[in-house]
């Protein structure tokens, strides 16, 4: 009778463990909770204390009982309230609310179905519930490490985003700074050129409009395809990499739309440029090589810089390694692929992407 009294106790000690790593296992696959934690662990104390009251009234003897079954039928509902203090769609809660206990009791008694026929007394019921919650904690932790890999990668997303943005703006602030040093110039030609009409020096004049058609010309309007979104892009990568000292050349052969929205083609060249930057900083002579092409629906874009032999394809550094897997994931996207090398002490990179004729930009 005491040993019986023990092992109920022992039980009892194993439900709150279980229902703990129900808690765990919420939060890993569905996230944070909508409402205070003391509520969620409220119900959760509430499902613990119902079990334990009825684990003190009755023992499991043999299979699977009535019990054991009303536990399950119990735990559904409790965690369903549960799953509508979290955040995320509902359906996605409810499965998980089901999916739980169900994994858990079906382990259980697969458990007791391979190590006894039946359960007979309190030592085997005591050593199937230690090992299903064993394996149910197991089966938390990598519901627990899938959830951070899923965080740690919105987490990239998110810093891509923002020095997306962060690009964007310096753009908008290049050519903002660019249009009122033309305005503030423009007053003072102006008067020039209305001096020497007026004194009759109209030669004068021309070669002095010819002169300010060659300044225009040479704005750092590096590239001119037509496409508004990505030769900003494009020349503010150029204007940087010249402002450092670096060789650049490019060759740019797109169309004016591509069925590419301007986000993912910025991550790209965003992560292109700054892993070609990095790699560069500890190169004596510098020299960066972009290569742009589209044709029938298929967009090739290849980088190749020097750099120091140090650099690995999986990257030297975190922020490195993070790059290319931003841009693999937006290849990845449009049915293409990322090939990175190391060859005779320049890094290569090269991206393909399937993309429709329609406009998404």
């Amino acid at each position: 009778m005491r040993q019986v009294s023990v092992v109920k106790s022992l039980v009892v000690i194993l439900a709150a463990v279980r229902i703990c790593l129900y808690m765990r296992c919420f939060s890993a696959c569905i996230g944070t909770y909508r409402v205070s934690k003391k509520i969620v662990t409220a119900v959760f104390t509430v499902l613990w204390i119902f079990e334990s009251f009825l684990i003190s009234i009755s023992y499991a003897g043999r299979g699977i009982t009535l019990l054991e079954l009303f536990f399950l039928l119990t735990e559904i509902p409790f965690l369903s309230a549960v799953s509508f203090c979290c955040q995320g769609r509902a359906a996605r809660r409810l499965l998980m609310a089901v999916i739980l206990p169900t994994v858990y009791w079906i382990g259980k008694w697969s458990v007791v179905s391979v190590l006894f026929a039946a359960v007979t007394d309190s030592r085997q019921y005591f050593i199937a519930t230690s090992i299903s919650t064993g394996l149910f904690l197991v089966f938390g932790m990598i519901l627990e490490k899938a959830g951070k890999s899923r965080q740690e990668r919105e987490r990239e997303l998110l810093e891509q985003e923002v020095r997306i943005y962060e690009n964007q703006f310096a753009i908008i602030r290049q050519s903002q700074h660019y249009i009122r040093a033309l305005k503030h110039d423009m007053k003072h030609h102006i008067k020039m050129l209305a001096d020497m009409v007026s004194g009759g020096e109209n030669e004068a004049a021309l070669k002095y409009l010819a002169s300010m058609g060659a300044f225009m010309e040479n704005s750092e309007e590096y590239v001119a395809t037509g496409n508004e979104k990505i030769d900003s892009i494009l020349n503010y990568m150029i204007s940087k990499a010249k402002d450092a000292g670096i060789d650049v050349s490019w060759k740019i052969q797109i169309p004016e739309r591509l069925g590419i929205p301007v986000f993912d083609i910025h991550v790209i060249l965003s992560n292109l440029f700054e892993n070609a930057m990095n790699a560069m900083s500890e190169v004596a002579e510098p020299s960066f090589r972009i290569i742009m092409r589209y044709d029938r629906g298929i967009l090739c874009i290849s980088t190749q810089n020097n750099c120091s032999g140090k650099e690995r394809i999986s990257g030297t550094s975190e922020e490195h390694g993070f790059g290319l897997k931003n841009i693999r994931r937006v290849a990845e996207k449009y049915h293409g692929s990322l090939t990175a090398a190391v060859r005779d002490g320049d890094f290569e990179a090269d991206v393909l992407l399937f993309l429709d004729d329609a406009d998404n930009e």
